[in-house]
């Protein structure tokens, strides 16, 4: 995400769902100023233990939802969101403010999951997300994320994709839930139709499911 940002040193950087921080970080000593939102005050107050822990001072963190940045137009020369972008309430909305507080001329650059091509893979992956962890909203084909970026009047400038795969139970138990819903979880795995076992290449050992790998989108788009 440093790369495809290509900050000069000056830049006002906006870092959307921050989570505890990692990508606001790793930008902080290139740009001037980084600026965390997330909706949840104790994801910030990760973030600024991690800021505090690293000795870095030029960060601002404020509470705010991707669909209501309280900032004025044209107020950031980058913007970023990783792996946050399938919390989002409406990503149509959260896209337009973006738009709306990006500089002309500014980058935005996101990071998230990508939507199988399969439906029924992808209403699967959709599924077991959102019964993992009840804040996830919903994953999006590249289409569809191209599509979002441009009716919010941004330009495509570079699309990658990359595979991620996820030891299973550490990934299942960072969704927090109880112990029951954990189950189910490994349930719908264990059952899962052919579609998403290729897709997801959804690995077992043992009666017991191991692994799987999803894609994640990597989008860089101008103002």
């Amino acid at each position: 995400m440093v790369a495809f940002a290509a900050p000069g040193g000056g830049e006002r950087v906006l870092d959307i769902g921050a989570g505890a921080g990692h990508t606001a970080l790793a930008l902080a000593p290139h740009v001037r100023t980084v600026v965390m939102t997330d909706p949840v005050e104790a994801m910030l107050a990760a973030a600024r233990r991690v800021f505090d822990e690293a000795g870095v001072r030029n960060a601002e963190f404020m509470p705010a939802s991707a669909e209501q940045l309280p900032f004025e137009e044209a107020s950031f020369e980058i913007v970023t969101s990783r792996l946050a972008a399938h919390h989002f309430e409406d990503m149509a909305l959260a896209m337009r403010e973006i738009a709306r507080v990006l500089r002309p001329g500014g980058r935005f650059i996101v990071v998230d999951t990508l939507a199988p091509e399969d439906s029924e893979a992808a209403a699967f992956q959709h599924e077991v997300e959102r019964l993992r962890d009840p804040t996830h909203r919903r994953i999006y084909s590249r289409a569809q994320w191209i599509g979002f970026a441009e009716q919010a009047g941004l330009s495509l400038e570079h699309t990658d994709e990359v595979r991620k795969t996820h030891d299973f139970e550490p990934w299942l138990q960072r969704g927090g839930e109880d112990a029951g819903t954990m189950q189910r979880v490994r349930e719908r795995f264990l059952h899962a139709p052919s579609s998403a076992i290729e897709a997801l290449k959804i690995t077992t050992s043992d009666g017991a499911v191991t692994s799987f790998t999803d894609r994640k989108l990597v989008l860089a788009a101008r103002r």
